[in-house]
């Protein structure tokens, strides 16, 4: 049912996979989701950026995180008190420029929003991320 909402968002045993190679989506009927909010997907269907077909943004208790061949980007958060704190984003050089930041701050902006979270932000790459792409989380922070 969330697969047809966002095609291009496949949630699946507290992962998260995006296509960013693929030049084909499906039209959602509703670009909704369950908490009625609009979510954008990162606009990263270029070539250039492909690493393969897709990449996993995968969940651990305080971090998402991605692995491609040897190397791991990753986002740092912490909860309390149902305020989720983004701490910092690590990219590796080798991957960086390639939207792997903005993959990761779109997993946890979304895990905040689905799980009924305020968000503080004190990583600068998530703030511009927000600023310049997804102006809509910025009612969900506080200071």
């Amino acid at each position: 049912m969330l697969s047809k909402l966002l095609p291009i968002l496949i949630l699946q045993g507290g992962r998260r996979t995006y296509s960013l190679c693929s030049k084909v989506y499906t039209i959602p009927t509703s670009n909704h989701t369950l908490t009625g909010h609009i979510l954008k997907v990162p606009n990263l269907n270029s070539q250039k950026r492909c690493f393969g077909t897709h990449i996993v943004v995968r969940q651990k208790r305080d971090r998402f995180y991605t692995d491609i061949g040897e190397l791991r980007a990753e986002l740092v958060y912490s909860i309390r008190d149902g305020v989720m704190t983004i701490n910092s984003t690590n990219v590796p050089e080798e991957l960086g420029g390639h939207g792997i930041g903005k993959l990761l701050a779109k997993s946890a902006l979304d895990y905040a929003l689905l799980n009924g979270h305020f968000i503080i932000i004190r990583c600068r790459f998530v703030q511009h991320y927000i600023d310049k792409y997804e102006p809509q989380y910025a009612k969900y922070i506080i200071n």
